[in-house]
């Protein structure tokens, strides 16, 4: 995740590094940290002696956030607190922000004799481990793994037995696309191809077949992306139209004879290739945009889950 000498300063190199997340115990305190755009995800075990030390630590909290321009956020769950740190531009300044934010945190922990265990019940009674869950870290006791693991088992079936209307929900995608294509054409009359618009696309197009369709399912989702290809190239057709038209009309050109001879035009101009390259570079932008929604959507469609215990 980082590099070694980097990592080494970080509180002390007391944190592993497992590539996708440093982890380790801290002063006697379970800490994790996930990278996420730009961003640092730090969270702490902690477990207070009674409900009041709980309110006094948000307090400590939010004043420490009030002094820390870096620090975002600064929540607590019943037994953890959650940071989200701003990554700093200059990578040397990664193990400086990271320190300054902590240290004065687990200073006050150790003060206010917090103690540290499962990040779910507090207990340090039991074997405690890292576990990732979804991409995302924890300290856990076996039994708050196994219970969150019979959650995530249950509320995948749930999702599995639910079935969409296809014929609907491929309806409330054409219309959810159309906002979409609208951008794209817009943005393309700037003088850009825009991948982002081509993401909107395929979000407003899974937007509505979830709202006609009753439930974005797999099949929804596959749907969604079949239609966004579809209509980004009709959007890019009538962008190229668009622009013909503005060089035409003095000819007496309508729009509607230069989108359906537009093939013939692009002929006569030696344009093919680049209308076909265009159309190449905005599917290419619209993917990289786009991958991480459509992804994100075809789990969450078939409720899938990961969780495995981190050596």
């Amino acid at each position: 995740m980082l590099k070694e000498k980097l990592r080494s300063q970080i509180l002390g190199g007391s944190l592993q590094d497992f590539k996708t997340h440093l982890s380790g115990l801290y002063k006697g305190f379970y800490i994790t940290m996930d990278a996420a755009q730009a961003q640092y995800i730090i969270k702490i075990s902690v477990n207070p002696a009674d409900a009041a030390d709980m309110a006094a630590l948000n307090s400590f909290l939010s004043n420490h956030q009030l002094n820390e321009k870096k620090l975002l956020t600064a929540v607590t769950g019943s037994h953890s607190i959650i940071l989200t740190i701003k990554v700093p531009s200059l990578a040397k300044n990664i193990p400086n922000t990271v320190n300054g934010i902590v240290e004065p945190i687990i200073d006050y922990l150790i003060s206010h004799t917090f103690s540290s265990g499962c990040s779910e019940c507090g207990t340090d009674m039991e074997q405690i481990n890292c576990y990732e869950i979804n991409g995302s870290h924890y300290f856990l006791c076996d039994g708050c793994k196994n219970k969150i693991q019979s959650s995530l088992q249950a509320n995948q079936q749930e999702i599995q037995s639910k079935k969409s209307s296809l014929v609907a929900g491929l309806v409330g995608a054409f219309l959810g696309s159309l906002i979409g294509c609208i951008l794209w054409v817009l943005i393309y009359h700037l003088g850009y191809i825009a991948g982002v618009a081509g993401a909107v696309t395929a979000i407003c197009a899974m937007k509505g077949y979830a709202i006609l369709g009753g439930h974005l399912d797999k099949k929804g989702v596959i749907g969604s992306v079949i239609i966004m290809l579809i209509m980004i190239f009709f959007a890019n057709k009538i962008s190229w139209s668009w622009d013909a038209y503005s060089a035409l009309e003095e000819y007496g050109w309508t729009f509607t004879e230069v989108y359906q001879d537009l093939g013939y035009i692009l002929e006569e101009t030696d344009l093919v290739a680049s209308y076909y390259g265009e159309l190449a570079i905005g599917y290419i932008l619209t993917i990289v945009c786009s991958a991480r929604s459509i992804i994100n959507a075809f789990h969450e469609s078939t409720g899938s889950y990961s969780i495995k215990k981190v050596n």
